[in-house]
């Protein structure tokens, strides 16, 4: 193989930014333009605008959310692995392994846990290796941070965030670990690489062979020791005060355990039955869950067959809601061709809802890249 290509990810809000933002540092490639930094994630996202949107556009097809908790997400996103699809990952790739010195390519996107496969067979056919980086942070802290970020003080909204977000974390470890297996990685722990990023820097040269432009030594300056902030942990691995179903909890209180054993490493063969044991726990506890709310599903349901369309002679004529419904679309379609979006307007998803977009090493606000 020619090159390396990193593929950095793990659940949101795990450092995912951080470390993409220590490998540029370190002398990687981290192909831009970037999503800017926003007020969760004041020092920079370090993620590709096309990644984010490559990966949005496979996900709003299937219809699935960015972080589901549906373990058949996965299997509905592979459905939608076209040849175009590939044709445009290759296009990507291509673009960024001729682009000259990129002999070491890193693409940091949480999203790519639902095609890693994809990723690691379109780089293997333009001469690039896979290594995968998994971030690692706990549970409660991790969906600490997105609530804090991603929802307002609205204590129903909160109670059901705080549940929905522990299933996506749970579901997006157990897939991720699944979908890597076997691949060349490192697990790391958040707080490991805040608190000592060259030990972390020492263990990806090691164990995943990457080349960095420093030998690490300690009492030398290196601009990640500016870039690394241990302040940005503002949660702890708790779970008092998170309301959630003790089954549910009890599954991802596991699960971390079991990741937690793989960090500093990438693979353990005992540790496998014992991930499948936890999928399968964790598909009881969404069966039970649905059972529970089979009633209101079930209202819900009746409840829309029998809303009656909007009245109006044009609209019954033709179909009521499915009119409507074309009408919107052809006007949203004629709006984003007559004026171009901009990018605050084109990467309004949720995690991104104030995001600013940067070419790499760009200034935002007149002040360094940084990462969360």
């Amino acid at each position: 193989m020619s090159g390396v290509l990193v593929l950095v990810t793990g659940n949101g809000r795990s450092g995912t930014s951080t470390m993409s933002g220590l490998l540029h540092h370190l002398g990687l490639s981290v192909p831009g333009p970037y999503v800017g930094a926003n007020d969760s994630n004041p020092k920079g996202f370090f993620e590709s605008r096309w990644s984010v949107r490559f990966h949005n556009s496979l996900i709003s097809d299937a219809g699935v959310n960015i972080f589901d908790s549906r373990p058949e997400a996965f299997d509905r996103i592979q459905a939608k692995v076209t040849p175009g699809v590939r044709d445009r990952l290759r296009g990507f790739l291509t673009q960024h392994v001729t682009d000259g010195n990129n002999d070491q390519i890193v693409v940091k996107d949480p999203r790519a846990m639902w095609v890693p496969n994809l990723w690691r067979d379109t780089a293997a056919e333009v001469g690039l290796s896979t290594r995968f980086v998994v971030m690692l942070r706990h549970p409660a802290e991790t969906v600490g941070s997105r609530t804090t970020h991603y929802v307002d003080d609205d204590e129903e909204k909160v109670h059901r965030f705080t549940i929905a977000n522990l299933a996506r974390w749970t579901n997006a470890a157990l897939i991720t670990e699944r979908e890597t297996r076997g691949s060349e990685r490192l697990f790391v722990r958040y707080p490991d690489l805040l608190a000592d990023w060259r030990s972390v820097a020492a263990e990806l040269r090691d164990r995943l062979g990457l080349v960095l432009n420093t030998d690490l030594a300690i009492g030398e300056h290196h601009p990640a020791d500016d870039f690394v902030d241990p302040g940005l942990r503002r949660h702890q691995p708790s779970w008092e005060g998170l309301d959630v179903p003790v089954p549910l909890r009890d599954v991802a209180q596991e699960t971390w355990d079991q990741l937690d054993g793989l960090a500093g490493t990438g693979d353990d063969a005992r540790a496998a039955p014992a991930f499948d044991t936890l999928a399968e726990s964790y598909r009881k506890v969404l069966a039970d869950a649905n059972a529970l709310s089979w009633d209101r599903i079930l209202g819900a349901r009746e409840q829309g067959r029998s809303e009656t369309p909007p009245a109006g002679p044009l609209l019954s004529e033709v179909g009521g809601r499915d009119l409507a419904r074309e009408l919107r679309g052809r006007i949203a379609r004629r709006l984003r061709r007559e004026s171009a979006p901009t990018p605050s307007r084109s990467l309004r998803w949720p995690f991104y809802e104030s995001a600013k977009i940067h070419a790499p090493g760009a200034q935002p606000g007149g002040q360094a890249h940084r990462s969360r």
